[in-house]
C-alpha cells in the first residue's frame, strides 16, 4: 500500500510539473470570426469615458479603457478593451468619428480567442445620417463577391454609453472590419510593409479586380504607389503581393456629402468616374469585365435584398452601378 500510495504520489507530481501545453491558436476562433457567427447584424454596446473622441480633432490619438458589450440572441458577454479615435479626414470632420478598438491579449486568452486584438471600427459620420455606413458596408460586401483577397466585414447595431455624462448615449449603424494579421492569415500569406519592401510586381488578377471594382463604385481615393488605402499581402507560393483595397467613403456609390475627387484628377463630383489604370493596355481588362459582367445579378441582388436600407437609396445605388454596365457593354472606357 505504500509504495502504491509512492507512486501515485510520484505521478500526480510529475504531472502538475509539466510545462502546460502551449495553446495552438490557429484552431481558435478570432473575436472578428465569433461576432461574424450571428446572421445579420450583431448588437454591441460601448461603454465608458468617451469624451476624449472629441475633443483636440487635431491632436495625437490615444487609447483610453472602456467595456464592450456583445448582446447576442442566447448570450450577453463583456469585454475590456481599450478604444481610440483612428482615421485622417473622418475624426476632424465627422460628429462621430471612426474608432479603433484593441483588445488585451488576456482577454481573448481568458475567452478562449485567437491573439488577433485590432480592429476598426466605422461609425456613422453626421448625426442623423443612416445611409452612408450602410452604402459603404454594402461596397465591401460587393468586393467580396468578386474575390476572397478581400476585408472581411460585419455590420452591428452600436449603443454608445459615455460614462461622465457630457457625452449624450446614442444607438447607430457600424460596421468592424477584418483585423488586418487576421487577412493575411485568411489567405495564408503574410502583410508586407511598403515602407520596408519595394513594391515592384503586383499580382495582375488582382490589381485588374482592383482598378475596375474601383472604377464600378466610383472610388479614386486610392494610390498604389503610395500605398493609399491599401493593404499588401503576399500569399502562399506568389512571389508578388496581392493589393487589397479598403475605404470606400469616397466612391460615388456612397457618395456621402464629404466626399469629393483628388484635385489631381481630372473629374468634378464623385459620381463621374475616372479609370486609374497603370497598365500597358486598357484590353488587358476585356477578360475581367466579362468577370464583372457575369456578377452584375449578384451585385443587383445584393443591394436589392439589404433590408437595412429604404427602396428609394438601394434604387440610386442600383442605378449608379447600371451605368458602368452600360459602359461595360458599350467599352466606352477602354
Amino acid at each position: 500500500m505504500k509504495n502504491g500510495l509512492v507512486l501515485l504520489t510520484t505521478l500526480l507530481c510529475l504531472a502538475a510539473c509539466q510545462p502546460a501545453q502551449k495553446i495552438d491558436t490557429d484552431l481558435q476562433p478570432s473575436i472578428f470570426d465569433w461576432l461574424s457567427t450571428e446572421e445579420d447584424l450583431v448588437t454591441l454596446e460601448i461603454k465608458g469615458d468617451l469624451t476624449h473622441l472629441f475633443v483636440d480633432r487635431h491632436g495625437e490619438d490615444h487609447y483610453h479603457p472602456a467595456s464592450l458589450k456583445i448582446i447576442r440572441a442566447d448570450s450577453v458577454h463583456q469585454l475590456d478593451l481599450e478604444i481610440s479615435r483612428r482615421g485622417v479626414t473622418r475624426k476632424k470632420i465627422c460628429d462621430f468619428p471612426p474608432i479603433k478598438l484593441k483588445f488585451p491579449k488576456k482577454t481573448l486568452a481568458a475567452n478562449g480567442f485567437a491573439n488577433f486584438k485590432n480592429y476598426k471600427l466605422v461609425t456613422h459620420c453626421m448625426e442623423g445620417e443612416v445611409d452612408y455606413v450602410l452604402k459603404e458596408y454594402l461596397a465591401y460586401k460587393l468586393f467580396n463577391q468578386l474575390t476572397d483577397k478581400s476585408f472581411q466585414v460585419k455590420l452591428a447595431k452600436i449603443r454608445y454609453i459615455d460614462e461622465s455624462g457630457e457625452v449624450p448615449d446614442e444607438e447607430h449603424y457600424g460596421f468592424l472590419i477584418e483585423a488586418n494579421k487576421e487577412l493575411a492569415k485568411r489567405l495564408a500569406g503574410k502583410l508586407l510593409d511598403p515602407e520596408k519592401y519595394k513594391i515592384a510586381r503586383v499580382d495582375k488578377e488582382q490589381y485588374k479586380n482592383m482598378v475596375l471594382f474601383q472604377y464600378m463604385i466610383g472610388n479614386t481615393d486610392w494610390n498604389l504607389s503610395r500605398g493609399h488605402n491599401i493593404k499588401w499581402v503576399q500569399t502562399g507560393a506568389s512571389d508578388v503581393p496581392s493589393p487589397i483595397p479598403y475605404d470606400f467613403d469616397y466612391s460615388g456609390l456612397v457618395n456621402a456629402p464629404y466626399a469629393i475627387p483628388h484635385p489631381q484628377i481630372p473629374i468634378q463630383h464623385v459620381r463621374e468616374r475616372f479609370l486609374q489604370w497603370r497598365g500597358k493596355n486598357k484590353t488587358e481588362l476585356v477578360p475581367i469585365c466579362e468577370k464583372f459582367k457575369a456578377q452584375k445579378a449578384d451585385f443587383m441582388q445584393a443591394c436589392q435584398s439589404f433590408d437595412h436600407l429604404d427602396a428609394a437609396t438601394k434604387a440610386d445605388m442600383i442605378g449608379f452601378l447600371e451605368t458602368f454596365f452600360e459602359e461595360v457593354e458599350q467599352e466606352t472606357f477602354l
